[in-house]
């Protein structure tokens, strides 16, 4: 569902009633959920809804919500769609990283730019060692120029 639909939708219930998901297998309700949260993935905003644990036993450490960027503060502009459609923080430049033969690998290639390049943005992969491993070729065969770039300096300081 886009953003805009599920704008759309919303604009239709009063803006004090209260919002609920529910899950549900075919011809029943599993379970319905009234705290929401929205995070941002780097991909656009994702619903979550807080189970209610009240029957386990919750050992607490490193949430979800430690893992995910913050939602964007300011509404979401147009011209970041030519950058593949995520909204950038105000603070991180988009930069292309290249095309990978899977999300994994893509992923660990973009913790690496950002533990390199220092930008504080959390980690997808957080227990890798950046510091000694080796991205992977883009799909063409080639490394990205901004890794590269990294691998170089890395090189030199050696």
């Amino acid at each position: 569902m886009l953003v805009k639909e599920l704008v759309e939708l919303l604009e239709r219930f009063h803006p004090q009633a209260e919002v609920r998901l529910s899950v549900s297998l075919p011809g029943r309700v599993i379970a319905t959920y009234e705290r929401l949260w929205v995070a941002d993935y780097g991909g656009g905003p994702q619903i979550h809804a807080a189970n209610d644990f009240k029957q386990f036993s919750v050992y607490v450490g490193c949430g979800l919500e430690q893992m995910v960027r913050p939602v964007p503060e300011r509404p979401y502009v147009l011209e970041h769609a030519a950058h593949g459609g995520a909204h950038p923080a105000a603070h991180e430049p988009v930069v292309d990283l290249g095309q990978y033969a899977d999300e994994e690998s893509a992923a660990k290639v973009r913790d690496f730019y950002i533990y390199h390049k220092k930008l504080g943005e959390p980690l997808r992969y957080p227990d890798l060692d950046y510091e000694h491993w080796i991205p992977p070729r883009t799909v063409s065969g080639e490394y990205n120029e901004h890794i590269a770039k990294i691998l170089r300096e890395k090189l030199l300081e050696e």
